[in-house]
């Protein structure tokens, strides 16, 4: 493990040590579980926003196409 140093907001801090104190869990266990949590979701979302507003405007014409022929 190497020690790394972080700047975090004074309420970040308050939060993280009252989360500290209610499990009895370290502050520096919890901050290892937030990043691993972060970057599970990252790795796990592997659609980027460009592509899922891409996906999005082609199903919306499409929607739109097939009310237009169900009305004909």
């Amino acid at each position: 493990m190497k020690a790394i140093s972080l700047k975090l907001e004074d309420g970040q801090i308050r939060l993280l040590e009252q989360a500290s104190k209610a499990t009895h869990i370290p502050k520096s266990a919890l901050v290892r579980q937030g990043i691993d949590l972060i970057l599970h979701q990252l790795k796990e979302d592997v659609v980027s926003p460009d592509f899922r507003r891409a996906v999005d405007a082609f199903l919306s014409e499409e929607r739109e196409l097939l009310k237009r022929l169900a009305k004909a």
